[in-house]
């Protein structure tokens, strides 16, 4: 489990979730819009995730997780409370997101994917069978990673990839039994 962070840093973790969205959606938006992108369920189940997250962090247990159901319920996005999410994360659209294990900085989900368990007991960072997403990390819809792997930095998953294993830095997985079609370059390591 991740140490405790104060609510300062957990208040900067919800902004930066923010930014990436206004920064996504392109024009600066009016204070209207803003609102209105606010209450969007693709920020709001990021926004409810961190509170509850730094509940569980704090031994707030039994709150925290009611308040994953709570989110769950109301955005369809299911994210526990043990999951780490890095900062700027984007979901661009929630419906059937699952995200369980460790999930790196500026990570893009677009849609009825995630991260997952089931497949394996390792654990390599994300926690006992789950997976452990890298920084900048794009999964296009319906892609999905499961069991203890590891998707390197800058990696991309098309759409409706299944990964059951390791995704080197800076390579994109494709297909539904997804094989890596453009490999990290020469000398790079794996995440």
């Amino acid at each position: 489990m991740s140490p405790p962070i104060d609510f300062a840093r957990t208040r900067a973790l919800i902004a930066s979730d923010f930014r990436r969205l206004l920064q996504a959606l392109g024009n600066p938006p009016s204070k209207l819009k803003r609102v209105f992108w606010f209450l969007l369920p693709s920020y709001q189940s990021l926004f409810w995730y961190r509170l509850y997250h730094w509940l569980h962090l704090r031994n707030f247990r039994t709150l925290a997780w009611f308040m994953y159901l709570v989110n769950f319920y109301v955005t369809r996005v299911e994210i526990p409370p043990t999951t780490v999410i890095g900062e700027a994360c984007l979901i661009g659209h929630p419906n059937g997101v699952v995200l369980c294990g460790r999930v790196g900085d500026r990570f893009t989900l677009y849609g009825e994917g995630g991260i997952g368990g089931g497949m394996g007991d390792g654990d390599v960072g994300g926690g006992p069978g789950l997976p452990c997403v890298g920084d900048d990390v794009v999964f296009a819809i319906r892609a999905i990673a499961l069991g203890p792997i590891r998707i390197g930095d800058g990696a991309k998953l098309g759409p409706g990839a299944i990964v059951t294993t390791d995704v080197p830095a800076g390579a994109v997985a494709a297909g539904p039994r997804a094989r890596i079609t453009r490999p990290s370059a020469a000398g790079e390591e794996a995440a």
